[in-house]
């Protein structure tokens, strides 16, 4: 597998507008503001390691995966996105409903989970087939085995991830990887700052890039829906 702190990475993600309350309560919580690429103070109830995985990908909600890819791409891949957003009917509106606050990974990552409507299911599904021409290697493949579901076997061949498509699952990542011995007074909290935001709505959509060497993401391009 690639290591994941080296190469140059692109990714598809929802992020919301600077000043938007769950933007700021977002970057809060992640102790990184990755508009402005800028750290901020973590909340006192969590610790650094805390937020070791989450933070450096600031506020985000993926469409298309962190792939490996050739800085000589770049063009190609902003060309792509531009293309497949514009092929959304006009007045197209990316929402997300029906937010909850769920733990995975055996209590170490905790997400604002929510449902994707038509228009953004079809999108995720268009950028990720389009833009798995431009990925030069996998964060995932290491994870794929011969022993693992068909349709990850399956995915994993033709879009370079084991995820998304009908199995996709919509989220905001807010702590990752949680190693302190308050789950439920951590719970109480996201639950607190989740609960103005279980229903969103996006009229564009990020890239975002890694660039080799670096730890930390950031915006490069914003495209609107027209």
């Amino acid at each position: 597998m690639p290591d994941p702190r080296r190469g140059t990475r692109f990714a598809v993600y929802l992020c919301p507008p600077a000043g938007d309350p769950c933007y700021e309560a977002g970057s809060d919580l992640l102790g990184y503001d990755v508009r402005a690429g800028r750290a901020r103070p973590l909340p006192e109830f969590l610790r650094p390691e805390d937020q070791a995985d989450a933070g450096p990908y600031g506020v985000h909600l993926t469409l298309v995966e962190g792939f490996f890819t050739d800085p000589a791409l770049w063009p190609g891949i902003e060309a792509e996105l531009r293309a497949c957003v514009a092929c959304l009917s006009p007045g197209a509106v990316l929402t997300l409903t029906g937010g909850r606050v769920e733990v995975w990974d055996g209590g170490e990552t905790w997400v604002h989970r929510l449902e994707a409507n038509a228009p953004l299911l079809v999108l995720h599904t268009l950028l990720l087939a389009r833009l798995s021409r431009f990925v030069t290697a996998s964060p995932f493949a290491d994870k794929v085995t011969p022993t693992s579901p068909a349709s990850e076997q399956a995915r994993m061949a033709l879009l370079h991830t084991p995820r998304g498509l009908d199995s996709w699952q919509p989220h905001f990542t807010l702590v990752q990887p949680y190693g302190g011995g308050d789950p439920a007074g951590l719970r109480a909290r996201l639950e607190a700052l989740t609960a103005p935001h279980h229903t969103q709505t996006f009229r564009s959509v990020a890239l975002f890039e890694k660039r080799e060497g670096e730890e930390r993401w950031r915006v490069r391009a914003e495209v609107g829906v027209a």
